[in-house]
């Protein structure tokens, strides 16, 4: 997995591997794997569906994307400061899913507001394989 951010004129990029597992519960598909970073461990779930991707994340802080390119989504970011709204504008969402394998890839670009300001840009490439 790879993420780029940009925030204020900075740029970021991370890029791991972690050992996860593929799930189809319910006619939809689920990749978790436990992010291993600044030595945390941070649950994390991309849901993979026809038209939507969502993307939760359990640590310090509490966030539950939903990337939708035909219309932006508004989501609640959970900090040891309390709940902010965001509104996610997803620009491209590109994702080839073999669940037989499985296997796949998705590339997802957006931009996160709050607060009726621009928080950031964000890229995230993710490739899976059994």
């Amino acid at each position: 997995m790879k993420t780029t951010m940009e925030q204020d004129g900075q740029q970021e990029t991370f890029q791991f591997e972690e050992d996860g597992e593929f799930i189809v519960l319910n006619n939809k598909y689920y990749l978790r794997y436990l992010e291993h970073q600044n030595g945390q461990a941070t649950p994390v779930q991309f849901r993979l569906d026809d038209e939507e991707v969502h993307i939760r994340r359990q640590g310090t802080t509490e966030t539950w994307l939903v990337f939708d390119q035909e219309q932006p989504t508004i989501t609640r970011y959970r900090t040891e400061y309390g709940v902010m709204q965001l509104r996610v504008v997803t620009s491209q969402l590109d994702k080839d899913l073999d669940p037989v394998t499985p296997a796949g890839r998705l590339s997802l670009h957006y931009r996160l507001q709050g607060g009726g300001q621009e928080i950031g840009s964000y890229q995230i490439e993710l490739h899976f394989a059994a």
